[in-house]
Order: structure tokens, then sequence, then C-alpha cells
């Protein structure tokens, strides 16, 4: 079995552990992050983002999209119920929209990437280039 099929779901569950830690905290409503409009909401569009992608390279079934994308759709949704249950913390369906965007945003892109010919070379090289230096 090569390093890359166990390093790469260990790398999602690091990264679901941090996701799941950062909502542990609880944050004034005050707090900004980003000081944009709505700024939050592209802050969750780029966590799921990443974690798409964590999951789409764990994940090594046939059709890792849609399941990658399930996956983050899951996640997603049980980060904004396991906010329900912190101080000063909601769940909201916006937030779990932009999650999941991120998560659409990403799949598309990772398919454009790997499966059109135009990009087919360039994009298998962009992601698998880790593999190859890890291998």
């Amino acid at each position: 079995m090569k390093k890359t099929r166990v390093v790469w779901p260990i790398f999602l569950i690091l990264y679901a552990g941090a996701i799941f830690a950062l909502s542990s905290l609880p944050r004034t409503s005050e707090e900004m992050l980003l000081p944009l409009p709505n700024g939050d909401k592209l802050l969750h569009f780029m966590e799921f983002s990443l974690f798409f992608f964590l999951s789409w390279k764990a994940i090594p079934v046939r059709r890792r999209v849609l399941c990658s994308l399930l996956v983050t759709a899951l996640y997603a949704g049980s980060d904004e119920i396991h906010q329900l249950f912190v101080a000063t913390r909601t769940a909201s369906l916006l937030d779990w929209l932009a999650d999941f965007a991120g998560g659409v945003a990403t799949a598309g892109l990772t398919t454009l990437l790997v499966r059109t010919p135009l990009f087919t070379a360039w994009g298998r090289r962009i992601l698998e280039r880790c593999d190859k230096k890890e291998g």
C-alpha cells in the first residue's frame, strides 16, 4: 500500500478535528474574523473547500467526487449542529450553505482539472504532485 493512501485520510481526520476544536470555542458576535460584509461566509466557503479536497484525496472509490461532496455536506451539517451546544454559537443554514458551496466549487474545479481534455495533463500534475513527492 502506498504511503499516500494512509497520509490523506490522516490529514482529513486532523483537519476535521481542527474544525471541531475551533467550533467548540465560544465567540462573541462583535468579533469579526474578516472585516468584510459576510466575511464569515467566505471563511466557511474556504474552510470546506479544503475539507472537500482532503476528502477527495482520501477517498479511493470510483465515484469519489460525489462521495467527497456527500462527506463534506454531512460534516458541515454536523458542525452546525455541534455549534448548537456551544455557548455563544448558533447553527445557521446560511453557514451550511456557504460550507456546501465551497465543496461544490472545489468539486467543479477538481472535475475540470481531471476530466477536461484541455486541462487533463496539467490538472493531474497539480493534483498528483504531492503523491509523487511522497512516494
